[in-house]
């Protein structure tokens, strides 16, 4: 299925699942539209390397917005994401370690997160096996045009197809207004908020996946049913 942008009448937007071609632009846009946010600043060829890691995985929940002239944005996530994170460290660690190491020459400082960030392992909400909704990104161009709202539905929906009956998501919690509103219109409720050992306050929060769910009643809005085939404002982790 796909809808106008509203911003141009031509502009129309397919939800897909997440390809190699994507890539590329996906990083793009990710940096463009999280400037001030750490994986943005570790820079495009870590973004790259960030987002090719869900292609392929059997856990993977992705969905892409995508024009006729390519994508618009996109939400990751993973059904397991401690054992999509061990994969992808064991799969492209050598990746990720040249990545990283473009991203130091810049900025020194970062080498602390950047090691917490290839430790990353979901960091799951206890007592709960749920989906983890790892990021998304829309391109500043589209804002205000609902493409947001319906990627985060068309991934709900996804995870809940690939048998997710829950899904949990952390993000900033200070200077992080319009993500935290998105998230809470959009059915996720704040399980607790946290804070890091370097002073970071975070918001976890989690959302029902199941039959009596608002995105399980669909809509025209929502994702095409191939999303479900490859489970491919945005938060930051970690």
């Amino acid at each position: 299925m796909s809808e106008p942008t509203g911003r141009h009448p031509d502009d129309v937007v397919v939800l897909r699942p997440l390809r190699a071609d994507d890539v590329a632009t996906l990083a793009a846009i990710h940096a463009q539209a999280f400037a001030g946010f750490f994986l943005a600043q570790l820079g495009e060829p870590f973004l790259r390397e960030f987002y090719r890691g869900f292609l392929g995985d059997p856990t993977a929940v992705t969905v892409v917005a995508a024009t006729p002239t390519g994508p618009l944005g996109a939400a990751v996530g993973t059904t397991q994401p401690r054992a999509f994170y061990r994969r992808l460290l064991v799969r492209r660690w050598w990746a990720f370690a040249l990545a990283g190491a473009r991203a130091l020459l810049r900025r020194p400082s970062a080498t602390g997160r950047l090691v917490r960030a290839v430790a990353y392992r979901g960091d799951p909400v206890p007592g709960i096996e749920g989906a983890l909704f790892a990021s998304m990104c829309v391109d500043p161009a589209a804002g205000g045009t609902g493409l947001g709202g319906r990627l985060s539905r068309a991934w709900s929906v996804a995870a809940a197809a690939h048998g997710a009956p829950v899904a949990y998501l952390t993000t900033d919690r200070d200077g992080n207004d319009a993500v935290n509103r998105h998230h809470r219109r959009h059915g996720w409720r704040v399980e607790r908020h946290l804070l890091t050992p370097q002073g970071r306050r975070m918001t976890r929060y989690v959302k029902d996946l199941g039959p009596a769910s608002e995105d399980a009643r669909p809509t025209r809005a929502q994702a095409p049913t191939d999303t479900r085939r490859n489970a491919a404002p945005e938060q930051e982790q970690p």
